[in-house]
């Protein structure tokens, strides 16, 4: 079994999204705690609709492109996803194709699983550029990437 994704999704899945939301939920605490009462800072609305805006924008941020990539290992049988809490491994039987994304080409994947599978059936994953290109020198025609139109 060989890693293809990059170590920078753990960053990007776990540890990004842990620090933003401790950040702006310090921020919060620690305005709350100032005013003491008084109207200050939270009788004003705008400021609650600010903070509101952030924190919802941030989620749809973290939800819609961060938290869709996730860990993936290979073996000349299998395909090892992670969401690094579980791991479920998919025949290449069962994978329909591997595409190269338009925004990120050589680096974003989308493996598309014939039916939907316990991620669903498109997974993404970051790829480690040196890794991928092992693998596929050292398992060639095993996989057949296409390029996203």
């Amino acid at each position: 079994m060989q890693r293809v994704s990059s170590q920078l999704t753990i960053v990007l899945r776990i540890a990004l999204p842990t620090i933003w939301f401790t950040a702006i939920l310090s921020i919060v605490i620690l305005l709350s705690w100032a005013v003491r009462g008084k109207a200050g800072l939270f009788g004003n609305p705008f400021i609650w609709l600010g903070l509101l805006l952030i924190l919802g924008s941030g989620f749809l941020l973290i939800k819609l492109l961060l938290w869709r990539f996730y860990r993936v290992d290979m073996d000349s049988r299998f395909i090892y996803v992670s969401n690094y809490f579980k791991t479920y491994k998919y025949p290449f039987t069962e994978v329909e194709s591997i595409s190269d994304s338009k925004t990120l080409p050589g680096r974003v994947f989308c493996i598309k699983l014939k039916s939907k599978g316990s991620f669903g059936q498109y997974i993404y994953f970051l790829a480690a550029q040196a890794l991928w290109l092992d693998f596929l020198k050292e398992n060639p025609g095993l996989i057949e990437v296409k390029k996203e139109k």
